[in-house]
């Protein structure tokens, strides 16, 4: 099993109102993908408190295997979230842990 962590900020020149409605949509967006890419085991995604952390948003995934990183990454409902995030997010952090 495969443990993908990721995080991002939001750029800066999102207004708040926006941040909240975006984080909104990729909560409900990332976590319907279980049921719709089967190499996912597990996602947590998070919506970081104002102020509390160095991240806005955070993702804790589990993929079956590191085989299956591609398949999940190349996954169509994955790549109509990662341009969502594209287009509202920076500083993207990212580790697999095997």
């Amino acid at each position: 099993m495969v443990r993908h962590i990721v995080s991002w900020n939001f750029k800066p020149e999102v207004p708040e109102e926006q941040r909240r409605q975006v984080a909104q949509t990729l909560l409900e967006r990332m976590n319907a993908l279980p049921s719709l890419i089967g190499c996912l085991q597990k996602m947590e995604f998070y919506i970081s408190p104002k102020g509390l952390s160095n991240c806005d948003l955070a993702m804790y995934t589990e993929i079956d295997c590191a085989e299956h990183l591609t398949t999940y990454r190349d996954h169509p409902e994955h790549q109509a979230v990662v341009k969502i995030i594209h287009q509202y997010c920076c500083d993207r952090r990212c580790t697999d842990l095997l």
